[in-house]
């Protein structure tokens, strides 16, 4: 199950800067078809997850409450509380019922009780890691995709992993297992090759060198193609890996219209919806229809 982009990958000749190894995420991120205003009290918008073709549901940090949103409506149709307050920072829908995540890796089973979602009972991530964001449900393999935020500590070549995890929704001792390694220095690479956009920084000598920093904050697979879609909202960016870890694309979003994208999902028929906090302005839901390729 485990998928490593191991040295023998990251020796693959890559493209030249201009030409394409793969084919490019299949959407317009200049362009959404509709972005929704979220009221204030979800400023800080941290997590997002499908509900229906018409319906997504999301959490917000420092509250256990489940917001659901009608994409038709472009307003919140209702709320349920679940617990108290907490760092709420991931959420997906698996099948019947939903994980709500907090940020030091305890989760909330959420299943319909009576009318109303409640927290049926709670786990411990088996991680090391104390900031774990990104949460989201992979359909072909069945199992609940982990992105921690945070990053092991040690040498440039530890802090340089970024590790997606995975466990059995039905395992009742939880046990993650790693889905796909990445180094984010062959991750640049690649974007290089194949003349993507990468966030950069200029040095105290006035050189601009790559600044990707691949801080997860949301996790989700495409229910088509498979691959893993990962979001930075440091970087602003939407990274996009197959499932042995090479780079398909990658994307810096428009600071104007998701400023702190903090969370991703797809709809039933593929389309793309991502999150933003407010950040100092207003959170917002934007969605993105897949485009046809000839």
């Amino acid at each position: 199950m485990r998928c490593v982009l191991t040295l023998t990958a990251l020796l693959l000749p890559f493209a030249m800067p201009g030409q394409r190894a793969a084919m490019p995420m299949p959407y317009d991120l200049r362009h959404p078809a509709q972005v929704i205003t979220l009221p204030d009290r979800l400023m800080e918008v941290s997590a997002l997850t499908d509900v229906d073709q018409g319906t997504v549901a999301c959490v917000q940090d420092e509250a256990a409450t489940l917001y659901f949103i009608g994409l038709k409506e472009g307003r919140v149709l209702r709320t349920e509380v679940f617990d108290g307050p907490g760092d709420m920072e991931g959420l997906t829908r698996v099948r019947d019922c939903y994980l709500a995540l907090r940020s030091d890796g305890l989760i909330h089973r959420l299943r319909l009780l009576g009318g109303r979602w409640s927290s049926v009972d709670t786990f411990r991530l088996d991680l090391p890691h104390r900031n774990i964001e990104g949460l989201g449900f992979d359909d072909s393999t069945g199992m609940v995709l982990v992105a921690p935020k945070d990053i092991a500590k040690g040498g440039p070549d530890v802090r340089d992993v970024r590790v997606v995890h995975a466990f059995d929704p039905d395992d009742p001792l939880h046990r993650c297992v790693p889905m796909v390694e990445l180094s984010v220095a062959a991750l640049v690479r690649q974007a290089l090759a194949l003349g993507l956009p990468i966030p950069e920084r200029v040095t105290q000598q006035g050189r601009t060198v790559p600044a990707l920093k691949l801080r997860l904050s949301s996790v989700a697979a495409h229910p088509r193609s498979g691959h893993f879609y990962l979001l930075s909202a440091v970087d602003r960016t939407l990274t996009v890996v197959d499932r042995e870890g090479r780079l398909v694309d990658l994307a810096v979003l428009d600071a104007d219209v998701l400023p702190k994208p903090e969370g991703i999902t797809f709809l039933p028929d593929g389309e793309l919806v991502l999150s933003s906090e407010g950040q100092g302005r207003t959170p917002v839901i934007a969605r993105f229809p897949m485009q046809v390729r000839e």
